[in-house]
């Protein structure tokens, strides 16, 4: 964890890809309020022991900070899957089909209690459609792509739910 109060947030977006590149897992900037009500921002970064130093003396370059907080924290992952989907996408006047990976996370009884679309996924087919004219949010697709696989879960234990 690192708290600078100085970096213009322009610096952000550049200390983030760099970050990455060194070999975090992923970076987390948040906004704050630090002492004499400056605003700054709050680094947590997730990186292992292997590239713990690199990561440290970019971070200390980009940001000029005298030193790095570091917190152990232990991931519970739970179960999951992936399987890829074809989703299909009508007009009146034509068809569009896009692989769709999601992830079914699951229970420690095998039970399915969650699902997401991969990202990437969703923004090709927002990107395809574009393309075709078609305008969606990407949320708005990711939306819809999860409910129907949802759905398709609870239609094989018979459970429907219909909204008029």
């Amino acid at each position: 964890m690192i708290t600078v109060d100085d970096l213009p947030a322009e610096g952000l977006p550049h200390v983030i890809e760099r970050t990455l590149e060194r070999g975090a897992k992923n970076i987390y900037v948040l906004n704050g309020i630090t002492k004499k009500g400056r605003f700054g921002y709050i680094f947590f970064v997730e990186v292992d022991k292997k590239h713990l130093e690199d990561v440290s003396a970019l971070l200390a370059l980009n940001l000029g900070t005298l030193g790095i907080k570091t917190i152990e924290t232990n991931h519970i992952q739970l179960p999951f899957e992936i399987h890829s989907r074809t989703v299909t996408f009508e007009t009146v006047n034509e068809a569009f089909e896009s692989e769709i990976r999601i992830k079914y996370i699951k229970n420690n009884d095998d039970q399915i209690i969650s699902l997401k679309a991969e990202y990437e996924d969703i923004k090709r087919m927002t990107m395809l459609l574009e393309s075709k004219g078609i305008k969606i949010a990407l949320a708005k697709l990711k939306t819809i792509v999860e409910a129907e696989a949802y759905q398709k879960i609870l239609q094989e234990k018979d459970i429907v739910i219909k909204v008029n």
